[in-house]
């Protein structure tokens, strides 16, 4: 099993250094489709072939195998919303997916104040035991692949377009190989708007940061309509507090566009 994992690994090396798993943005509209991931098997007798692009014969490569390669050295940067899907990863490390997840969140953590002072009122998230700037925590814990997940509430902020290319930038010039993906905003519960935090507007800023992602080359992941109602909220099932955080249904739907987003990429979907 370990030479077969070492085969696989790689194959999939290869893929990346030829360019046939690139990571730019993804190419999409709005929404994104499901994977029906009943087509694919995690069992890596059943999943014996070449790997796409390649022609390098892998025997048992497994799909599960190929999202375990995808996600290693994986980071999610951002608030309360990114902190219960850090939450939900730690719970579920049996998943190829989440196990490679770690964790630079933290409730009241914003775009903004990531470039605020470090200091016992700041709500910088904790790494080996301190407050630090995200993109320090990065570059210690060697992190290759960044997903943020931020704008539900700094929607409210005028600026917060260049505010977060102004962060994705930090990130980029102190560790200049990472990649990044960009998770949607998600919508607020119905009726429970504040000021210019709305869902139509977390919709519009949505739409605008996918377009800024594909200038840039940075990938985009639209998980917001699929969490949402038929009227453009955050769907009621998938709220554990009636305002704008998930319950574990919707971190399945998180994982699941995770996923998708991954085998599209490594031409598996």
């Amino acid at each position: 099993m370990r030479q077969i994992k070492k085969i696989a690994a790689l194959a999939l090396g290869t893929m990346l250094v030829s360019g046939v798993c690139s990571f730019g943005s993804l190419a999409a509209a709005t929404g994104i489709s499901a994977v029906d991931f009943g087509n694919y098997s995690s069992d890596a007798s059943a999943a014996a072939g070449t790997m796409p692009g390649t022609g390098i014969s892998t025997p048992g490569f497994s799909v599960d195998d190929a999202l375990d390669q995808f996600f290693q050295n994986s980071v999610i940067v951002g608030n309360s919303i990114g902190k219960g899907f850090g939450l939900y990863a730690y719970d579920h490390k049996e998943d190829p997916v989440l196990k490679n997840f770690q964790a630079l969140t933290a409730n009241g953590f914003s775009i903004q104040r990531a470039f605020d002072g470090i200091s016992t009122t700041s709500y910088h998230p904790m790494y080996m035991g301190q407050q630090r700037y995200v993109w320090d925590s990065i570059q210690l814990m060697g992190a290759k692949h960044v997903y943020l997940s931020f704008g539900t509430t700094e929607v409210q902020v005028p600026t917060v377009l260049e505010d977060y290319q102004r962060l994705i930038n930090q990130i980029k010039a102190v560790n200049p190989d990472v990649d990044i993906t960009v998770i949607s905003a998600t919508y607020i519960y119905p009726g429970k708007y504040h000021g210019t935090m709305t869902s139509a507007n977390v919709k519009a800023f949505n739409i605008a940061m996918e377009q800024i992602c594909a200038q840039n080359g940075w990938g985009f992941i639209n998980v917001a309509d699929l969490l949402a109602d038929a009227n453009g909220d955050l769907n009621p099932i998938y709220s554990n507090d009636e305002y704008i955080h998930q319950n574990d249904l919707a971190y399945d739907i998180w994982t699941n566009s995770l996923k998708e987003y991954a085998l599209k990429k490594l031409g598996l979907a």
